[in-house]
C-alpha cells in the first residue's frame, strides 16, 4: 500500500509509458485505440515532429527569398550599365 506521501509521484511503469508513447508519435509510429489515455501524449510527440521542421523550412525560404533579392539587386546594375554602352 502507498503512503500518502507516494501517491504524489507516478508509477515507473506509467513515466515509462508516457515516455514511449510521445517517442512513438514523435517518429511516426502508430497512435493507439481511440480514447486510450496515452493518445495525448503521443499527440504531443507529433506536435513535436510538426515543430521540429518548422524552423528548416523557414531557413530554406529565408536563404532563397535572400538569393533572388540578391541576384535581382546585382543584375539591376548591369542591366543598366549595359544600356547606357558605359562597362565600368
Amino acid at each position: 500500500m502507498h503512503s500518502s506521501d507516494d501517491r504524489e509521484y507516478p508509477e515507473p511503469e506509467t513515466v515509462l509509458a508516457i515516455q514511449g508513447a510521445i517517442y512513438t508519435g514523435q517518429t511516426g509510429g502508430p497512435m493507439g485505440p481511440p480514447g486510450h489515455w496515452l493518445n495525448e501524449f503521443w499527440q504531443i510527440g507529433a506536435a513535436l515532429r510538426d515543430d521540429a521542421g518548422m524552423p528548416q523550412d523557414f531557413q530554406t525560404t529565408a536563404r532563397v527569398d535572400l538569393l533572388d533579392t540578391t541576384s535581382q539587386y546585382l543584375a539591376a546594375p548591369m542591366a543598366m550599365i549595359e544600356l547606357t554602352g558605359h562597362a565600368n
